[in-house]
Protein backbone atom coordinates (compact mmCIF):
# COMPACT_ATOMS: atom_id res chain seq x y z
CA UNK A 1 0.00 0.00 0.00
CA UNK A 2 1.28 3.45 -0.90
CA UNK A 3 0.94 5.84 2.02
CA UNK A 4 -0.35 9.32 1.23
CA UNK A 5 1.83 12.36 1.74
CA UNK A 6 1.11 14.75 4.59
CA UNK A 7 -0.37 17.23 2.12
CA UNK A 8 -2.72 14.55 0.75
CA UNK A 9 -3.72 13.42 4.27
CA UNK A 10 -4.52 16.96 5.34
CA UNK A 11 -6.42 17.70 2.11
CA UNK A 12 -8.57 14.59 2.54
CA UNK A 13 -9.13 15.20 6.25
CA UNK A 14 -10.09 18.83 5.67
CA UNK A 15 -12.59 17.87 2.97
CA UNK A 16 -14.04 15.13 5.16
CA UNK A 17 -14.64 17.66 7.94
CA UNK A 18 -16.05 20.28 5.56
CA UNK A 19 -18.35 17.67 4.04
CA UNK A 20 -19.77 16.96 7.49
CA UNK A 21 -20.26 20.69 8.13
CA UNK A 22 -22.13 20.88 4.83
CA UNK A 23 -24.18 17.80 5.72
CA UNK A 24 -25.19 19.44 9.01
CA UNK A 25 -26.27 22.59 7.16
CA UNK A 26 -24.25 24.87 9.42
CA UNK A 27 -24.44 28.54 8.39
CA UNK A 28 -23.06 30.25 11.48
CA UNK A 29 -20.91 29.40 14.47
CA UNK A 30 -20.79 27.41 16.58
CA UNK A 31 -20.84 24.07 14.80
CA UNK A 32 -22.85 21.79 17.06
CA UNK A 33 -20.89 18.55 16.81
CA UNK A 34 -23.32 17.11 19.33
CA UNK A 35 -26.12 17.30 16.71
CA UNK A 36 -24.00 15.35 14.27
CA UNK A 37 -23.50 12.62 16.83
CA UNK A 38 -27.27 12.41 17.35
CA UNK A 39 -28.11 12.54 13.61
CA UNK A 40 -25.29 10.82 11.70
CA UNK A 41 -25.30 10.62 7.91
CA UNK A 42 -26.81 7.76 5.99
CA UNK A 43 -24.85 5.90 3.33
CA UNK A 44 -26.62 3.99 0.57
CA UNK A 45 -25.12 0.64 -0.31
CA UNK A 46 -24.55 -0.06 -3.99
CA UNK A 47 -27.34 -2.12 -5.54
CA UNK A 48 -29.41 -1.93 -2.37
CA UNK A 49 -32.35 0.13 -1.35
CA UNK A 50 -31.40 0.08 2.33
CA UNK A 51 -29.51 2.93 3.88
CA UNK A 52 -26.93 2.32 6.58
CA UNK A 53 -26.37 4.82 9.34
CA UNK A 54 -22.75 5.47 10.13
CA UNK A 55 -22.49 4.21 13.67
CA UNK A 56 -22.15 7.08 16.10
CA UNK A 57 -22.37 5.52 19.51
CA UNK A 58 -23.14 7.32 22.71
CA UNK A 59 -19.88 5.74 23.86
CA UNK A 60 -18.18 8.79 22.34
CA UNK A 61 -19.67 10.85 25.16
CA UNK A 62 -18.41 8.42 27.77
CA UNK A 63 -15.00 7.42 26.38
CA UNK A 64 -12.21 8.56 28.67
CA UNK A 65 -9.65 10.97 27.24
CA UNK A 66 -5.99 11.12 28.18
CA UNK A 67 -5.03 14.75 28.88
CA UNK A 68 -2.06 15.98 30.87
CA UNK A 69 -1.24 12.61 32.36
CA UNK A 70 -4.84 11.95 33.51
CA UNK A 71 -7.81 10.04 32.21
CA UNK A 72 -10.74 12.45 32.04
CA UNK A 73 -14.39 11.98 31.13
CA UNK A 74 -15.63 14.42 28.44
CA UNK A 75 -18.42 15.48 30.80
CA UNK A 76 -15.80 16.73 33.28
CA UNK A 77 -14.24 19.11 30.77
CA UNK A 78 -15.12 22.75 30.13
CA UNK A 79 -17.57 23.11 27.22
CA UNK A 80 -14.98 24.15 24.61
CA UNK A 81 -12.63 21.28 25.55
CA UNK A 82 -15.51 18.78 25.65
CA UNK A 83 -16.65 19.83 22.18
CA UNK A 84 -13.10 19.53 20.84
CA UNK A 85 -12.73 16.07 22.41
CA UNK A 86 -16.03 14.97 20.83
CA UNK A 87 -15.00 16.37 17.43
CA UNK A 88 -11.70 14.45 17.65
CA UNK A 89 -13.65 11.24 18.20
CA UNK A 90 -15.88 11.77 15.16
CA UNK A 91 -13.07 10.88 12.75
CA UNK A 92 -12.44 7.68 14.73
CA UNK A 93 -16.15 6.82 14.57
CA UNK A 94 -16.21 7.47 10.83
CA UNK A 95 -13.16 5.30 10.27
CA UNK A 96 -14.46 2.46 12.40
CA UNK A 97 -17.96 2.45 10.88
CA UNK A 98 -18.85 -0.31 8.42
CA UNK A 99 -18.79 2.15 5.52
CA UNK A 100 -15.53 3.73 6.70
CA UNK A 101 -13.86 0.34 6.97
CA UNK A 102 -15.03 -0.62 3.49
CA UNK A 103 -13.47 2.59 2.15
CA UNK A 104 -10.15 1.84 3.87
CA UNK A 105 -10.30 4.78 6.29
CA UNK A 106 -8.60 2.94 9.19
CA UNK A 107 -5.48 2.32 7.07
CA UNK A 108 -5.50 5.99 6.15
CA UNK A 109 -6.22 7.37 9.62
CA UNK A 110 -4.55 5.09 12.16
CA UNK A 111 -0.87 5.68 11.27
CA UNK A 112 -1.39 9.43 11.77
CA UNK A 113 -4.24 9.36 14.27
CA UNK A 114 -3.23 12.14 16.67
CA UNK A 115 -2.27 14.55 13.89
CA UNK A 116 -5.45 13.88 11.91
CA UNK A 117 -7.77 13.95 14.92
CA UNK A 118 -6.59 17.40 15.97
CA UNK A 119 -6.66 18.77 12.44
CA UNK A 120 -10.08 17.27 11.70
CA UNK A 121 -11.60 18.59 14.93
CA UNK A 122 -10.23 22.09 14.34
CA UNK A 123 -11.68 22.21 10.82
CA UNK A 124 -14.99 20.67 11.92
CA UNK A 125 -15.55 23.16 14.74
CA UNK A 126 -14.13 26.21 12.93
CA UNK A 127 -14.51 25.70 9.16
CA UNK A 128 -12.72 28.11 6.86
CA UNK A 129 -15.84 29.60 5.31
CA UNK A 130 -17.40 30.38 8.71
CA UNK A 131 -14.18 32.03 9.87
CA UNK A 132 -14.18 34.19 6.73
CA UNK A 133 -17.82 35.19 7.30
CA UNK A 134 -16.99 35.96 10.93
CA UNK A 135 -14.11 38.21 9.87
CA UNK A 136 -16.15 39.92 7.15
CA UNK A 137 -18.80 40.75 9.73
CA UNK A 138 -16.18 42.48 11.86
CA UNK A 139 -15.36 39.60 14.17
CA UNK A 140 -11.93 39.80 15.74
CA UNK A 141 -9.56 37.32 17.30
CA UNK A 142 -10.46 38.46 20.82
CA UNK A 143 -13.96 36.87 20.62
CA UNK A 144 -13.16 34.13 18.13
CA UNK A 145 -12.77 31.22 20.59
CA UNK A 146 -15.95 32.16 22.47
CA UNK A 147 -17.99 32.61 19.29
CA UNK A 148 -16.96 29.20 17.90
CA UNK A 149 -16.88 27.54 21.35
CA UNK A 150 -13.39 26.13 20.82
CA UNK A 151 -10.37 26.02 23.13
CA UNK A 152 -8.06 29.05 22.95
CA UNK A 153 -5.14 26.95 21.69
CA UNK A 154 -7.26 25.68 18.77
CA UNK A 155 -8.61 29.17 18.06
CA UNK A 156 -5.06 30.43 17.69
CA UNK A 157 -4.18 27.68 15.22
CA UNK A 158 -7.35 28.06 13.14
CA UNK A 159 -7.06 31.87 13.10
CA UNK A 160 -3.51 31.66 11.79
CA UNK A 161 -4.33 28.92 9.24
CA UNK A 162 -7.04 31.08 7.69
CA UNK A 163 -5.30 34.47 7.64
CA UNK A 164 -4.38 34.17 3.95
CA UNK A 165 -7.61 32.79 2.55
Amino acid sequence: MILPTQEERLWFTKNLALGLVSYMGVTEPPVWVENFLHYPPMVREKNASQALLIEMSTEIYQRLIYIGGKMISPSDLPESERRFALAREVIVALGSSKHGRSMGLPQFIVPYLTELQDYFAGILLAPDHLILIYRNQGGDYHNFARTFLIPDRIAEIRWQETLHL
